[in-house]
């Protein structure tokens, strides 16, 4: 089954699949659970890491941390009522955040806060939408993509947690540690930034 991304009108290419009681299987070491878990949640939560720190080999070695620290904390750390009552992607999601933050804190004597002028080379195609088939298609991610380098990091975080992991406010409260209510208006200029940055494009691309 697959699902229709609210920003960018595709079809997502990860299955819809039950993640109910997917934590507390894993606690309980079922063969087979964390692998579920990993191949569910790996690429969106390194298409949300990627657009957090500054280069692929930092992106994959978050996400890489942050199953470790899942696994550590799912099987040894927790127990069996607190995993069967975990709301699971938001709290990956969250581990996933702080990693990233740390690590450009670690980082941030050799880059600059913005993402580098060829970001939208770099970047890893958007999971959660359907495969381009035409150049016109590809033109038009690229576009996007060039406008989401534009935004800041904030917003950016924003825009692909509610309008391409397709989080409830809930959930990006729960990620972001932010009060839904502030969420809504945040996410409310951040979707206005980004629509501004593809104006400002075409405005561009017309001159």
């Amino acid at each position: 089954m697959t699902a229709r991304s609210s920003l960018t009108g595709g079809e997502t290419l990860a299955a819809q699949v039950s993640l109910d009681g997917l934590a507390a299987s894993i606690h309980a070491r079922t063969a087979g659970a964390f692998e579920r878990l990993v191949g569910y949640f790996e690429k969106p939560l390194f298409n949300y890491v990627q657009r957090l720190v500054p280069s692929l080999p930092d992106a994959q070695e978050v996400v890489q941390d942050t199953f470790l620290r899942a696994h550590k904390a799912l099987t040894r750390q927790y127990s069996s009522d607190r995993c069967q009552s975990l709301a699971l992607r938001p709290w990956l999601f969250r581990i996933a955040r702080n990693l990233s933050h740390n690590k450009r804190r670690g980082l941030r004597h050799r880059v600059e806060c913005q993402m580098p002028d060829d970001h939208e080379q770099r970047l890893a195609p958007l999971d959660g939408v359907a495969v381009l088939c035409t150049v016109e298609q590809r033109q038009e991610l690229e576009r996007l993509e060039r406008a989401m380098a534009a935004l800041p990091l904030a917003s950016r975080e924003l825009v692909v947690l509610r309008f391409i992991e397709e989080m409830s406010y809930a959930e990006i409260a729960a990620t972001t540690g932010q009060g839904e209510a502030a969420l809504r208006g945040k996410v409310f200029r951040a979707l206005q930034q980004l629509r501004d940055a593809l104006a400002r494009q075409e405005d561009r691309h017309a001159m």
